[in-house]
């Protein structure tokens, strides 16, 4: 708490005023001898002192101040011509305090390194109440404005950047050349207006990392003002007339308010709840920050010693003594910016973070990595399962597929016998002459062999081996079957020693054909045969004739035995494939079950996550290993899943190299039907489609592979918006609470400008409007007293004016009625003499003319007398009216006056006690005000605490931020590598898929090739099993919506299970340590804010019941002394009127 400095500077003096003077200064006192009033003040300087004296004493310090952050405000007060101008300007001889404050200013400036700053300049003028640029000559009547961000500021004032103070000064003499000055009686180049010459200061420090980026310290913004006022004056002395007198009255009044704000302050009215009208005034409104606020302020009096100007000089110094007692706060003005806020928090952060990393648990790291290792496990065995039951869907649908072409063969079969018989009958009718032979041996062998090579000329390129049967003679039927069933082994044999060259893809041997079948000899045959071979047929051919018949029976027994056979088969095939059905159906309850359980595994897995994110407030170093090691954990989830994909490839083709050997049993027990080519067809086709079974197995494993990839992309997008939202969610809370500071800063200081306001407008009403209205009100009633007895004394004249005017006109009645009689008699007399005259004419002819010029005489005398009369009776009539009026306008006033009388007392009654209830009510809210300010106060401390509170926040966001990022930075790196690595191996096995897939394409394609021959002969077969092949088809299609119905509550089961992870891995995010230090933060400062929500509404009803209170006493007040003034105005004018 600083008060201002105020000098005192003494104009010198001429000789003869220097003789006559009767001021003496004493150090830094100044007094007038035999008086008992002595002034004294900081500094004191006699006419021998010099600017740069006065410049030295405090005006140097404020400015070096003004370099450091702090408010600074010089201005010269003085009577006219007493040297206020040429204190601040000075000349070129010896400038004055500006251009000196101005060098001062830029010489500190380059001293000091280790700030950058911005300077501004501006120059006003206060010329009749309004505001000039003299900067800008075209800005005229500007405003005041006042925010909480710049204070107290004129709107649309320039604001010049300066670099020099050669340029300010520049500027100066541009504003000055545009400043009003006049001449009046006592000063040649009187000022006729204040102006206020202003810098505006900004710095901040100037780091060595500044091209980097990281300069952003706080900013310091100072104002230094340096004033030039006009001088008092008056009009006598300066002879000041028009213009002239205008801008003295001006310049007069806006120095009284100074005079009165610092007479205020003086008598710290402020403090005590009282009004200091810094709004009377313009000056007063723009220096306001000076005068008492945030400032250091130096008073420079201009004084002349003159014994002339005696009365002005003692006034200019009382204003200097009351200044001295008024004190000011000043403050270093320093902005802070969020950046300038991070940078001085960073090293809280270093220290935080060191803390941080010095808080590890391993217990916790343990708990975590087997909570996560639990997971892991449950999701590995729901994917077990999910295998398992793929596996037993394709073993049931192989069983299916193999009863369907056991039953195709046992339908072949027994259409095949029925329909060799009858060919047989029919072509050994057609023969002519040689007879068809059924002869065994080398003949069929070697018309097997053609066809049989015929048949596989693209599966291999080798002959197959068959054993040639020696020639000779026929062989017996027994026989012949024994050696064919010989050769049929030999030639399996040989099969397996040659390798597998096709595959378990060849033609079952159609040597067995040849048990059924009765084939013509071949023409090629006939020419081998030599006659004697010829005789031998013939004669074995009787043989075989006789035989025949019971053969065949015997074949079909055997055949019809192998039906049997076959039908017993397919029955235990179709009980088989029910028992794996239900074993497949109470597998897939079992299934269910299991993943009901791994599903409360998985909640129990996130609650126990949910704990563990709970205990790791502290450390979220942890985090990250564990979050690489589940991302490590994943990429091995994958790699197992690609294995055991493999390892399924591996298991299919097992389980259709065991379907090829049943497969090849059955084509043993049917070698010797026609229908083995279409058998064998069918096994192809089965092959085919295993084939394409593994190429959707395959393509299948890859989409899964793939979708784990999205999954795995999808849950990385997932947990970016989240880290994301978090710190939009974390920015949004800060800027909430920030918006919610700064409402609550607001909304105090619209309460204490309100209090304010209610205290200024009732010390206006109880100081200066309530004692005015008393006085006048004394003086008009005085006055009306004053007149009343005026009007009184009046009415007394008036009175007796009236009681003469009446005598007077009782006489002059009397008069007229005397008048009239005298009249009557004169022309009775008249007309009499007339009368006689007429008789006596003749008798007095001589004297007649006497007579009538004595009479005429009278009897003008008489009209003339008569007219004198008339014009008197009428003036007293209209002077009896007028006086009648004067009495009846008299006597209504005299009523209207008594009436008022009794309404102004009874006003002045009712005023009297409400003026009462306004000092109670005043009463009250001045004790409403000290506990709002002691509220304020305590909010302060809050809003302290919350700021505090706010910082820490900021800090530990300003941490969780750059862990985050950390953080993700080392996860992406991780997961390109992983996913680099992924997309490896998915190339490696597309390539091998694509081998495979050309392999068994051409294959297929060499053997489909076979198969196209061979199919025009078949389709005729095939239209007679169609009507078998729907019923299967439909009991196939029964079991694929069984097993899509389960396929599709799988994949809800998946669905539940991934929004479960997505769940959980939210949760994880959710539940880091920054959401719950926020919560914990945003909870207490909600509960702060209710409480002072409260506070602030009860605040409000009570400001709001006053307000009521006030407004309706306000508006009673005005009623009344509008009342009163119709009422005087009315006396006025009545009281004119009867003057």
């Amino acid at each position: 708490m600083d008060r201002i400095h105020v000098t005192v500077r003494a104009r010198p003096l001429s000789p003869e005023d220097a003789k006559t003077s009767l001021w003496r200064i004493s150090g830094n006192s100044i007094f007038i001898p035999n008086h008992s009033s002595i002034f004294e003040f900081d500094q004191v300087f006699d006419e021998n002192g010099k600017t740069s004296q006065i410049y030295e004493t405090r005006t140097k310090d404020i400015v070096a101040a003004a370099v450091s952050g702090f408010n600074g405000t010089v201005f010269a007060y003085g009577q006219t011509n007493s040297g206020k101008t040429h204190t601040m300007r000075g000349s070129k001889a010896e400038p004055g305090v500006i251009p000196r404050a101005v060098q001062d200013l830029f010489e500190i400036l380059q001293q000091d390194v280790d700030r950058e700053f911005l300077l501004r300049m501006s120059y006003m003028e206060i010329y009749n109440e309004e505001i000039n640029d003299l900067l800008a000559p075209e800005h005229r009547k500007l405003q005041i404005h006042e925010n909480i961000e710049r204070g107290i500021y004129v709107a649309g004032l320039r604001e010049e950047i300066v670099t020099s103070s050669e340029q300010v000064l520049n500027l100066m003499e541009f504003g000055e050349s545009h400043r009003h000055i006049g001449e009046t009686n006592m000063n040649l180049y009187s000022s006729r207006s204040h102006t206020i010459f202003r810098m505006i200061i900004e710095s901040r420090d100037r780091n060595e990392d500044e091209s980097t980026g990281s300069s952003c310290d706080a900013v310091r913004v100072s104002v230094l003002n340096l004033v030039d006022l006009a001088g008092s004056e008056r009009a006598a002395k300066t002879g000041a007339e028009g213009v002239r007198l205008k801008e003295g009255s001006h310049i007069n009044k806006s120095l009284m308010t100074l005079g009165t704000v610092i007479k205020k302050l003086s008598e710290c009215v402020e403090s005590q709840g009282g009004h200091v009208p810094y709004r009377d005034s313009k000056l007063t409104r723009i220096l306001q920050p000076a005068l008492g606020g945030n400032a250091n302020t130096a008073i420079i009096c201009n004084i002349t010693l003159a014994q002339i100007h005696t009365d002005e000089t003692k006034s200019s110094l009382q204003f200097a003594s009351r200044a001295l007692r008024v004190t000011n706060c000043a403050q270093i003005n320093e902005i802070m910016t969020d950046a300038a806020l991070l940078k001085r928090q960073k090293k809280e952060i270093e220290e935080l973070r060191a803390k941080l990393t010095g808080f590890r648990s391993e217990h916790l790291e343990e708990e975590i990595l087997s909570l996560r290792n639990t997971l892991l496990q449950s999701e590995l065995e729901r994917e077990r399962i999910a295998l398992e039951l793929e596996e037993k869907k394709k073993t049931q649908g192989e069983w299916e597929k193999r009863l369907h072409d056991q039953a195709k063969r046992i339908e072949n079969l027994s259409s095949m016998v029925l329909f060799s018989n009858r060919d047989e009958s029919v072509k050994y009718t057609k023969k002519e002459k040689r007879r068809g032979t059924w002869c065994p041996g080398n003949l069929s062998q070697v018309h097997l062999k053609d066809v049989h090579s015929s048949i596989h000329t693209d599966v291999s390129t080798s002959e197959p081996i068959q054993p040639k049967l020696e020639m000779g003679p026929l062989v017996p039927f027994n026989e012949l079957i024994d050696k064919d069933f010989n050769v049929d082994d030999s030639c399996k044999n040989e099969e397996d020693t040659k390798g597998d060259a096709n595959n378990d893809h060849n033609l079952p041997n159609p040597r067995a054909l040849l048990l059924v079948t009765n084939r013509k000899r071949d023409s090629s045959w006939k020419k081998r045969l030599s006659m004697q071979e010829d005789n031998e047929y013939l004669q074995q051919q009787s043989e075989y004739d006789s035989l025949r018949e019971s053969e065949a029976i015997l074949v079909i027994k055997r055949l019809q035995e192998q039906i049997n056979v076959l039908e017993m088969e397919k029955l235990s095939s179709q009980q088989n494939l029910d028992t794996v059905y239900d074993l497949a159906t109470e597998q897939n309850v079992s299934a269910r079950e299991k993943i009901e359980e791994l599903n409360n595994e998985l909640i129990k897995a996130q609650e126990a996550a949910q704990v563990a994110n709970e205990q790791l407030i502290s450390s979220q170093t942890d985090e990250n290993v564990d979050f690489i090691a589940s991302v490590s954990m994943g990429i091995e989830d994958v790699m197992s899943e690609v294995q055991n994909s493999k390892e399924a490839v591996q298991s299919v083709i097992l389980m259709i190299d065991d379907a090829t050997k049943s497969f090849s049993t059955l084509c043993h027990i049917l070698l010797g039907f026609k229908t083995s080519i279409f058998q064998d067809s069918a096994g192809q086709k089965l092959i085919f489609n295993n084939c394409q079974k593994l190429n959707s197995c395959l393509t299948q494993t890859i989409s899964e592979l793939e979708n784990q990839k999205i999954l795995l992309d999808s849950q990385l997008s997932n947990i970016q918006k989240l880290l994301e939202e978090s710190k939009l969610d974390a920015q949004s809370s800060h800027n909430s609470l920030l918006e919610r500071l700064e409402q609550q800063e607001l909304e105090n200081q619209e309460l204490i400008s309100y209090i304010q306001t209610l205290e200024k407008e009732v010390a206006c009403l109880t100081s200066s409007s309530v004692a005015k209205e008393k006085e006048t009100l004394r003086k008009d009633l005085e006055k009306a007293k004053t007149r009343m007895k005026e009007t009184e004394s009046k009415l007394k004249i008036a009175m007796q004016e009236k009681t003469k005017l009446e005598g007077e006109k009782a006489s002059a009645e009397r008069e007229i009625k005397r008048l009239h009689g005298q009249n009557s008699r004169l022309e009775r007399d008249i007309s009499k003499r007339d009368s006689l005259a007429g008789k006596s004419s003749k008798m007095f002819d001589t004297q007649r003319p006497k007579d009538l010029a004595v009479s005429l005489e009278e009897y003008k005398k008489l009209e003339v007398f008569a007219f004198e009369s008339e014009t008197r009776i009428a003036s007293l009539e209209e002077e009896i009216s007028a006086a009648l009026k004067e009495r009846e306008e008299v006597i209504s006033i005299n009523e209207a006056l008594n009436s008022e009388l009794e309404d102004l007392t009874e006003k002045l009654r009712t005023s009297t006690s409400e003026i009462y209830d306004l000092k109670e009510e005043i009463s009250a809210v001045k004790q409403r005000s000290e506990e709002s300010d002691i509220n304020q106060k305590k909010l302060e401390s809050s809003i302290k605490e919350l700021m505090e509170e706010k910082e820490e926040f900021s800090m530990q966001l300003t941490n969780a931020l750059l862990e985050r990022e950390e953080e993700r930075a080392i996860w992406s790196a991780k997961e390109k590598a992983a996913l680099l690595g992924i997309e490896e191996q998915a190339r490696s096995n597309n390539e091998k898929i694509t081998s495979l897939s050309t392999e068994l394409s051409e294959n297929l394609k060499i053997k489909i090739s076979t198969v196209t021959e061979e199919r025009d002969k078949l389709m005729t077969e095939m239209e007679d099993q169609q009507k078998h092949i729907m019923e299967v088809e439909l009991l196939l299609k029964h079991c694929q919506d069984e097993l899509s119905r389960e396929k599709d509550h799988m994949k809800e089961l998946s669905d539940k299970i991934s929004s479960m992870e997505v769940k959980m891995h939210a949760d994880k995010v959710t539940n880091i340590n920054e959401t719950a230090k926020l919560r914990m933060m945003l909870r207490g400062t909600q509960a702060k804010l209710d409480a002072y929500r409260l506070r602030y509404k009860e605040a409000i009803e009570e400001s709001d019941s006053l307000k009521l209170k006030y407004k309706e006493a306000s508006e009673k007040l005005k009623d009344m002394l509008r009342s009163q003034g119709l009422e005087l105005m009315d006396l006025k004018k009545q009281l004119a009127a009867v003057k």
